[in-house]
């Protein structure tokens, strides 16, 4: 399987850890999550909510000019476990181009064996917001299309 290099860094690392280093290695992820920007916190509405997680969890796929997508995500803080899934995944997703996102195998994380570290509900909330990411990058294809 191949995928982008920051997210084959990421499952790489997490592969040959320790379920300890797991959990202190998603803590430091859910530590470097950024806020939302200023104008998202006003258009909440506009991002997409991801009902698979238990936690509330909404996600918005901002087109950058070089037509890669930068995500932000809406997760409580006192969520650690979830914001550093998904500081995970923006970590390594963040700039691609959605051809690139969309070619993310669901089960990528498979090698990462986080079933050591969290629950499987845990991992199905995870497997939700790349669903949702990928559902973003569809539609800036598809924001694209229509635009020409």
């Amino acid at each position: 399987m191949s995928l982008p290099t920051n997210l084959q860094e990421i499952v790489d690392d997490f592969s040959t850890m320790t379920r300890e280093d797991k959990l202190e290695t998603l803590i430091a992820y859910a530590e470097s999550f950024p806020e939302l920007p200023a104008w998202l916190l006003e258009e909440r509405d506009k991002m997409e909510p991801v009902p698979e997680c238990m936690t509330p969890v909404r996600l918005f796929g901002e087109k950058q000019p070089d037509g890669g997508i930068k995500f932000h995500f809406d997760i409580p803080p006192q969520s650690p476990t979830v914001r550093g899934l998904a500081s995970i995944l923006a970590n390594g997703l963040n700039g691609l181009k959605p051809e690139e996102i969309l070619s993310v195998p669901a089960d990528f994380f498979l090698p990462m064996k986080l079933e050591d570290a969290i629950t499987h509900q845990r991992i199905n909330g995870f497997m939700g917001v790349l669903a949702h990411m990928k559902h973003a990058a569809l539609q800036s294809m598809d924001d694209k299309t229509q635009g020409e």
